[in-house]
């Protein structure tokens, strides 16, 4: 059987809409998740997800779909880079690739099964959709014709090359022309909105909640709480440490502190809690890259040479998994934040990935909140050896489900009587919005309130910090 793979294009700004169409609801969900949605439902595979234009928002409304992502820093310069980011992910078993559209909303899996069915039956190198004689997309390209399709810049992406080969050309024929039609106007996407049975345009603009806070609160039995941002700024802890924590212990509340930040061990953090005032068991902790290490050895067996970017904590968890750490001959690169990185780290890692190495990152964010303010974080490391490899990382920690998942196995935890803290959108509570947990913004380290107020999907609470959450949180005990 043939392997054919779907490319979806998912870079562009969309300035009419006054944010990325990727995010724009459908149904409930984001049109970028509702595009990845129909392509996994084809059973073809693997699906591939381009990002670029606010590409931390569009990742995070992926959820925990089962998609590649792969990073175009070149979007603004057309559809073409985006394209050629996506053939550059490919793997080298791929007979042929669909380039998919986000913005058609009433693409079909069976249409994208026909596709591949027809280039199944031979003899064509190029298979699209039609009605009415009138061609539409996605298209399919056969492997041959990928070196080509790379070649094209601007925004023709597959139209030049269609032109060039029209006596390889195959068609499937569409009865519903809406099937073939793109969003590309916001009175587009009020008609096809009018195709979504019992949904209306205003269900699609985000509202805020008319429940109470402590309304809220008042369920929740377990925590999962982000560190960073929420319980310190670098070494200065936040106000009401130790009365957050009491309050935790008076209520019963269990929890379990998971960060991003893979620098660490549990113990080291147990010792920083100490010094605040707060007594935490190492238990309790949950680093990303604790999650990274369970993640690779589900992948990989003990005894597997690893080069890892990153502080004690990384290389603790890995030698813990049965893991080899080595910078020659390495099969895997696990990269986490790491304070002390040098250009031989990157050069290193970027030159093993090249290789054939696997490339994992512990977690995806940008930055990260010290007393001074943002600082690049693990993100920004990882972009490094993503432009530099063109390979995308596969990533563990927030927002992915692993971290959540672990924390509630740990405390025995239902989502409905769960709650996460973070303070940033894209990773602490976008990954709670996914398993249906209780999101809990505390303002207190990146996320702002106008972030708050762009988000497509807004936090069930919204605090200043965690002294402020235990005040509303006592309102439910009272």
């Amino acid at each position: 059987m043939k392997k054919v793979a779907m490319i979806i294009l998912a870079a562009g700004a969309s300035r009419r809409f006054g944010k990325p169409k990727q995010l724009l609801d459908w149904g409930g969900v984001p049109l970028v998740a509702h595009a990845a949605d129909v392509a996994l439902e084809a059973g073809l595979g693997p699906v591939i997800v381009i990002l670029g234009c606010e590409a931390e928002a569009v990742r995070a409304a992926l959820g925990g779909r089962a998609v590649q992502v792969a990073m175009n820093w070149r979007w603004k310069e057309g559809l073409g880079t985006s394209v050629q980011t996506g053939l550059s992910a490919l793997p080298p078993e791929t007979d042929a690739v669909i380039l998919i559209q986000c913005d058609q909303p009433l693409l079909t899996a069976n249409l994208l099964r026909a596709l591949a069915a027809r280039f199944e039956e031979g003899g064509a190198s190029i298979v699209h959709p039609t009605h009415a004689g009138r061609r539409g997309t996605p298209t399919l390209f056969v492997r041959d014709l990928f070196a080509e399709l790379a070649a094209v810049g601007g925004d023709a992406g597959g139209r030049v090359v269609v032109a060039r080969h029209p006596e390889a050309i195959a068609v499937v024929e569409v009865a519903d022309p809406d099937a073939l039609a793109d969003i590309d106007t916001p009175a587009d996407y009020e008609r096809l909105l009018e195709r979504v049975p019992g949904f209306r345009l205003q269900d699609a603009k985000p509202e805020t909640s008319n429940v109470e806070p402590a309304n809220i609160l008042s369920r929740i039995h377990h925590l999962i709480v982000d560190m960073d941002g929420v319980l310190w700024r670098g070494d200065q802890p936040m106000p009401d440490l130790e009365a957050f924590f009491a309050f935790l212990r008076r209520r019963g509340v269990g929890f379990v502190l998971a960060t991003n930040n893979s620098s660490r061990t549990p113990e080291q953090y147990v010792e920083k809690l100490a010094r605040f005032g707060a007594e935490v068991p190492v238990g309790a902790i949950l680093t990303s890259a604790q999650v990274a290490a369970a993640y690779l050895a589900d992948q990989a067996p003990p005894g597997t040479r690893v080069y890892a970017v990153g502080r004690e904590g990384v290389r603790r968890a890995l030698e813990e998994r049965g893991f080899v750490l080595a910078e020659h001959e390495a099969d895997v690169v696990v990269v986490g934040w790491d304070t002390d990185l040098v250009w031989d780290d990157l050069a290193t890692a970027a030159l093993l990935i090249h290789k054939g190495a696997r490339f994992i990152g512990t977690n995806p964010d940008a930055n990260y909140p010290t007393e001074r303010g943002p600082v690049p974080g693990n993100g920004a490391q990882l972009a490094a050896l993503e432009v530099t490899t063109g390979v995308a990382p596969v990533v563990t920690g927030k927002p992915e489900p692993q971290m959540y998942e672990q924390a509630m196995r740990r405390m025995g935890a239902r989502p409905e009587s769960t709650a996460v803290i973070g303070d940033r959108l894209d990773t602490d509570l976008a990954g709670g919005v996914r398993l249906g947990l209780t999101t809990v913004l505390v303002l207190s380290g990146i996320a702002t309130e106008a972030d708050v107020a762009a988000a497509s999907t807004r936090p069930d609470v919204v605090c200043a910090d965690i002294g402020e959450l235990v005040r509303v949180w006592e309102r439910s005990v009272v």
